[in-house]
């Protein structure tokens, strides 16, 4: 049973890499969206002279929606508020509107691959806004009335669940983070927002011709990271192109009605019951130990009938990366994994 934890500012401390190395640390996790590769390299370097036997996983962006980084204001907006999402070239070209609320998206993608959604999510779908209308000839946006309030900021995540994810292909940060993290010896690879078997195949490709042209580099699993409906639609023909799969439940919750997140769980781990790969369950595992001591029933149970369903490992994200207790919660998921684990 693995436990792969995400490095994050509670690791600047070299010494807690100690700690987690000794306490059950199988993966060290590394965020791509926000890569400080100067950062990362020293974690890397620093891990494999003193503790060989564990692993690295980059984990790549991937086609993620996110509020372009050319909205550099910070806002909140409540309900009931107008706001409009367009593209970046809408953006730039009326941005000094004082109109309205006009929140720019950054991905890879045509932005009118968004028209006929019904709601735009952000902060695990804790923020909602419902789409009431769209653009007409070269005006790019969708407008939104606000369901449930927040904050938005530049970079933000940003779920829109339907949006045509079809033509999206490997971006140009990820094939420079691939290169990279090549370049780095990482162990693993892991594309965020695979919705087709071909996304994997397009990574194995790209990967396999940067091996080939330098002998120095060893090839990585690929794994791929299922967090939205196309993913859990294609599942099976996805699986067989990739090494393992990461559950990515933290964009799933917003892709995925709520209340069909046991069943999606439940069908994904009979399919791979038949499979010999890994099977990592991602984020929302010990959440509330972020800021609390002891974990809750809920997320006990879970875990436990994720072991009884023979998952491969978990991912702690933010509750080791920025948490209050990051050696506590790897203590504490290694003793449930320990007792629940035949």
């Amino acid at each position: 049973m693995k436990i792969v934890c995400s490095m994050g500012p509670n690791f600047e401390d070299f010494s807690l890499i100690d700690d987690f190395a000794n306490e059950g640390m199988d993966i060290m996790r590394f965020n791509f969206s926000h890569a400080d590769y100067n950062r990362i390299k020293a974690q890397l370097s620093y891990v494999r002279q003193k503790y060989s036997h564990i692993k690295s996983l980059q984990d790549l962006q991937g086609n993620k929606i996110r509020v372009s980084n050319l909205f550099n204001n910070e806002i909140r907006v409540y309900q009931n508020d107008e706001v409009y999402f367009c593209s970046e070239r809408f953006f730039k070209s009326n941005k000094d509107s004082k109109d309205c609320v006009m929140i720019p998206l950054a991905f890879n993608g045509k932005f009118r691959s968004s028209y006929g959604t019904k709601k735009v999510l952000m902060k695990d779908a804790t923020v909602e806004f419902e789409v009431v209308g769209t653009g007409k000839d070269n005006r790019e946006f969708i407008k939104t009335i606000v369901k449930r309030g927040g904050i938005i900021r530049g970079e933000k995540g940003v779920n829109i669940p339907g949006i045509d994810r079809r033509n999206m292909t490997l971006t140009d940060k990820d094939k420079k983070d691939i290169k990279w993290g090549l370049e780095n010896g990482i162990d693993i690879i892991c594309l965020s927002y695979v919705t087709k078997a071909r996304d994997m195949i397009e990574l194995r490709n790209y990967t396999e011709r940067l091996v080939e042209k330098n002998k120095q580099f060893h090839m990585p699993k690929l794994w791929a990271k299922i967090e939205c409906n196309d993913g859990v639609k294609n599942f099976t023909e996805i699986l067989e192109k990739s090494d393992g799969i990461m559950l990515g439940r933290g964009d799933l919750f917003a892709e995925v009605e709520t209340i069909d997140i046991p069943l999606v769980q439940d069908k994904l781990m009979k399919i791979m019951r038949k499979s010999d790969k890994d099977f990592i369950i991602a984020t929302y595992i010990l959440e509330s130990m972020k800021r609390n001591m002891i974990p809750t029933i809920t997320e006990v149970n879970d875990i436990y009938n994720f072991i009884n369903g023979k998952v491969s490992g978990f991912m702690l994200s933010g509750e080791v990366s920025i948490g209050r207790y990051p050696l506590l919660t790897l203590k504490t998921m290694k003793s449930l994994i320990d007792r629940y684990a035949e």
